[in-house]
């Protein structure tokens, strides 16, 4: 009986204790769907103090990853707010903001500006300053900024002449190829006057790693004040590059993308096919009298009336550039963070055809990117980035390329003829061989990894170690089959293939302190030690084979070939150290100082001459900031800067210290060492020491801004290759020997012209001068002659000229009749040069009678962008303009020298005896062409629309269902417009070599560009 009841009474309490847990559960529930009816939606508009929209800023339920950006207008909008949350306001440049909710609906706010924290976005090199503290030449952009003017696949297009001081030109149109970057001038003639490119730190980084999409802003740090914390490498300026972060908030999915199509901007003007026969016959009867002949070619009309109805013949030009070739475009990135770690991931591909026939280019880039915060004191990162890319195409090198044999060709000979093999000249093979029988391509691939541990020591002072690692391949493989331009009999006479590759490895290991304090608001100093070692290794091989197996096998098994050529192989080891100190001391927010002093030690040079010390110095003072100017409401910024200092140029080739010896293989297979280059242990670092002056001007609250900078280079102890005597034993030694001098003024101007709620028009000027002198040169001639390739020919560098200086006879016309004081052998019809040695006789001679004749340096460039906004559309407009250079029109040489009849319409104006008052020769005449001359030179000033892009943003409300925060399409026109008086294809493409600037010898031209594309973030 008992013991029925305790059962009874047990299964009571568990009946009761089921029934509070359910009842429990049942409460949680109730309470769960209580809670989640409250959330709310929420919207708003945030502008600043002026009433205007801040576009972008994030607003974020407090504690969460609930959060969106504000669209156009400043308006946004928040789906599933708790009622009792709070709202986080935020944005760079202005102070967070954290609101209530408090059951609310709306919610708008009013940012103001933090000026602390705007002071605080210039990266500098190792580190950040306040933009108000700067005492260096400094130029900063906006990638976003520039992106939306000009849509590329490369930044450096979209940079071109937005930054004064920093010379951008669009050396080729060929897939795969970039712009060439100087800043303010060349230093070296050996070395690369490239300048040093840093990406998030990483020096030596490669601007296509990345999408152009994933970089916040470019600073490009252009005096010495400034770039001498990169010591050996500073000498030509340093280009600092920052990529995006993930911002915190919500998830975020952008993807950016357009399509362009390409046409050639200009093509040159010939003769059509039927006056080109016509002009062959001519050629005929002035050279070899009344037909019959024996030699060449002579038309009859009826061939030449089957020219005029479109039979026959053919047009290279159009044989050689597509109509229309098709460039895509397609970047994706995703970003998100929690409370403590950020990331973003990000790909693009690009797939790019050339507007010449067979060059096509594909590249693909990746990156990968994770901050966290582990403690309060201690955040780590790391960075993975790199692409693939593959290329090929024609050669449009020096000589021999597409170009220039196409416009030499005669017009009245087909392609092929009726069997479908290739009619050639018997001097020269067609050149529809150099563009459809192309096997040329290659690949590179390059991966770069950065990781990174920061750890806050005490308030202010911190320290940052961070390693750097990459790792790079390059192939290129060629072949000249029996069809190919090469293997044609006038040329090699046989068909070969070469193949080449590169691997590469680097390691960078950078240990910075830095300490950041700021007294009483009087004082603020901002210190930083570095020490940083780096190491990197090369390895090079190649071989070329000739008399191929098989043309389809080609380069994809040279062991086939029936014979083979000298292999070679390099491989390299360099390293390097460096320690670093500088401090930036600012006195009651006028008074600035930055001194730095660097010590780098390289492995490329001998004992003794390994180490060098490359110190700065600047100064500034903010005079707006004086009571004296109080008063004075319409000047909102006057700051004056001047700065000192040294920096170098690693031009060293590894191993200089030590002599080079190559190998030679006679007839019968012996193989001879011999001397090529002299070890040099005196060899020293190339250094430059710069000297600037600067002025920062705001008027109207900045509304209106001027940045005027002059400045003074010498670069010193410049490394030159000089010719040893027969009797050393060696051909050649590197030695410092030369002097160059850089100076000039750069300007900027900047301006809100109009600047309301409906409508906003901003412009801004870039102007520079920059005069490169060569100052000396040892040995016994004041000049060094350049060799190696052809339009070298034509350019010396001669003590107190500028660099660029040509160099050639004085074309004075064509001789006539009258041939008093002409050189021996003379003809009517003739080219006719200056005699600048007439006491020496009447024969023309490269020694006496060669000068200057032209100089491709430009004497200054510019910049002009326009942006107008109204309501969701924006405009940009932008301009680009090249003053006093000239350039050696090489095409136009070899159309009116040789031997062969082109279809060059200047033939028409020939010399004949009823018309003698013409520069172009007779037929027989042609042959007297000395080579380089002024009749070639021609003014190579040109000012070029480089884009007009529209765009649309749509309004945030409209995209709301779509869960779609931003979205823009935009079209582009690119290079619609050139003005100029030169009468070849590009003017642009002839500025892109830093020795021998303003030469064409037929390079790949820029095209004309029509682009659609669309922005969109999720």
């Amino acid at each position: 009986m008992n013991k029925k009841f305790n059962i009874l009474m047990d299964m009571k309490k568990s009946q009761e204790m089921l029934m509070k847990r359910w009842s429990g559960l049942f409460f949680m529930l109730l309470l769960s769907v209580s809670v989640f009816a409250q959330n709310i939606t929420v919207s708003g508009t945030i502008v600043d103090v002026n009433k205007e929209p801040v576009i972008g800023a994030t607003v974020l339920v407090k504690g969460t990853t609930n959060g969106t950006i504000t669209d156009f207008d400043g308006n946004y909008t928040l789906l599933n707010v708790p009622a009792q949350a709070t709202l986080s306001l935020s944005y760079i440049g202005y102070r967070s903001q954290e609101i209530a909710v408090s059951g609310r609906t709306t919610i708008s706010a009013v940012l103001e500006e933090d000026s602390k924290q705007l002071d605080e976005v210039v990266v500098v090199g190792y580190g950040v300053q306040r933009r108000s503290d700067l005492t260096g030449s400094v130029a900063s952009v906006k990638a976003e900024d520039a992106l939306r003017t000009m849509p590329s696949s490369n930044i450096t297009d979209a940079l071109q002449g937005r930054m004064a001081g920093v010379s951008i030109v669009s050396g080729s149109g060929q897939p795969g190829e970039g712009s060439t970057i100087r800043v303010r001038g060349v230093n070296s003639i050996s070395g690369d006057s490239g300048p040093l490119v840093v990406i998030d730190g990483f020096i030596g980084g490669d601007f296509s790693a990345l999408n152009p999409s994933d970089i916040q802003s470019v600073e490009v740090l252009k005096d010495a004040s400034a770039t001498a914390v990169y010591g050996s490498r500073g000498a030509n300026g340093v280009l600092l590059v920052t990529t995006k972060k993930a911002q915190k908030g919500t998830t975020r999915v952008t993807y950016s993308g357009y399509v362009n199509m390409k046409t050639p901007s200009k093509m040159p003007t010939q003769l059509s096919v039927a006056d080109n026969a016509r002009l062959q016959n001519s050629y005929m009867e002035e050279v070899y009298g009344i037909p019959p002949y024996t030699v060449g070619r002579y038309f009859s009309n009826d061939e030449i009336a089957a020219f005029e109805r479109g039979e026959g013949g053919y047009n290279y030009l159009d044989g050689t550039f597509r109509d229309v070739a098709v460039e895509q475009m397609h970047e994706l990135s995703v970003s998100g963070s929690s409370e403590k770690t950020q990331f973003l991931v990000s790909a693009s591909f690009n797939m790019d055809n050339g507007i010449v026939r067979n060059s096509d280019g594909k590249r693909a880039n990746y990156r990968a990117k994770i901050d966290t915060e582990l403690r309060s004191w201690w955040k780590v990162g790391a960075t993975l980035w790199g692409y693939y890319s593959e290329k090929k195409g024609p050669s449009f090198g020096q000589n021999l390329n597409v170009l220039n044999r196409a416009l030499m060709f005669p017009r009245f000979l087909s392609a092929k003829d009726e069997e479908g093999s290739y009619n050639d000249l018997s001097r020269e093979p067609n050149p529809m061989r150099k563009v459809n029988e192309v096997k040329s391509d290659g690949y590179s691939y390059t991966s770069y990894f950065q990781a990174y541990s920061d750890f806050t020591i005490l308030k202010g002072l911190t320290f940052r170690t961070a390693i750097s690692l990459n790792l790079g391949n390059k192939n290129n493989q060629s072949a000249n089959t029996k069809d190919s331009y090469q293997a044609h009999p006038s040329q090699a006479g046989y068909t070969s293939a070469s193949v080449s590759n590169e691997n590469s490895f680097g390691m960078l290991n950078t240990n910075t302190l830095s300490y950041i304090k700021e007294f009483n608001e009087n004082h603020r100093i901002n210190a930083t030690l570095v020490y940083e070692q780096s190491y990197g290794t090369t390895y090079k091989n190649g071989i070329t084979v000739r008399n191929l197996f098989d043309d389809d096998i080609a380069y994809n098994n040279l062991a086939l070939a029936q014979s083979t050529e000298t292999p070679s192989s390099d491989r390299t080891k360099t390293t390097m150290m460096s320690a670093l100190a500088r401090v930036n001391y600012v006195l009651f927010n006028r008074y600035m100082i930055t001194a730095s002093y660097r010590y780098d030690g390289s492995s490329r040079l001998a004992k003794g001459n390994q180490w060098y010390g490359f110190p700065s110095v600047g100064l500034a003072w903010d005079a707006q900031k004086e009571k004296f100017l109080n008063g004075v409401n319409w000047l909102s910024q006057a700051k004056l800067r001047v700065g000192y200092g040294v920096t170098g140029n690693q031009a060293v080739p590894a191993y200089s210290a030590y002599s080079q010896i190559s190998q030679s293989v006679d007839s019968k297979g012996n193989i001879s060492l011999s001397g090529t280059r002299r070890a040099n242990p005196g060899l020293k670092w190339e250094s430059t020491t710069q000297y600037n002056v600067g002025v920062d001007l705001g008027f109207m609250n900045n509304r209106f801004t001027a940045s005027v900078d002059l400045y003074n280079k010498l670069s010193e102890d410049v490394i030159l290759s000089v010719t040893l005597p027969a009797t050393t034993g060696f051909s050649s030694e590197l030695v410092n020997a030369a002097t160059i001098r850089n100076r000039g003024i750069e300007v900027t101007l900047g301006a809100d012209v109009i600047d309301n709620k409906q409508f906003r028009w901003h412009t801004d000027v870039t102007l520079t001068h920059n005069e490169g002198i060569v100052k000396r040169i040892d040995g016994i001639k004041s000049y060094m002659e350049l060799s190696g390739n052809y339009e070298e020919k034509a350019y010396r560098y001669i003590v107190g000229e500028k660099i660029g200086t040509m160099w050639g006879y004085v074309n004075d016309g064509i001789w006539g009749t009258d041939l008093t004081n002409a050189p021996s052998g003379t003809s009517a019809g003739d080219y006719r040069y200056k005699n600048l040695n007439p006491e020496d006789g009447n024969d023309i001679t490269p020694d006496k009678d060669q000068t200057k004749i032209g100089n491709g340096q430009p004497a200054f460039n510019w910049g002009w962008t326009n942006t107008f906004n109204y309501k969701g559309f924006d405009l940009s407009v932008f301009f680009v303009g090249f003053h006093g250079f000239d350039i050696y029109n090489n095409n136009d040489w070899l159309t009116v020298t040789d031997s062969r009849v082109s279809a060059n319409p200047d033939w028409l104006n020939r010399w004949t005896p009823a018309n003698q008052n013409t520069d172009i020769p007779s037929f027989q005449g042609k042959s007297s062409d000395k080579g380089i001359s002024s009749r070639h030179v021609e003014k190579g000033d040109f000012i070029k629309v480089k884009t007009i892009t529209l765009g649309y943003n749509f309004k945030a409300q409209w995209m709301q269902k779509a869960t779609i925060y931003n979205l823009r399409v935009f079209a582009s026109a690119q290079n619609p417009f050139i003005i100029t008086k030169y009468s070849g294809l590009d003017p642009e493409v002839t500025l892109k070599n830093t020795l021998t600037p303003g030469a064409d010898w037929g390079y790949y031209p820029n095209g004309r560009n029509y682009i659609i594309g669309l922005n969109i973030t999720f």
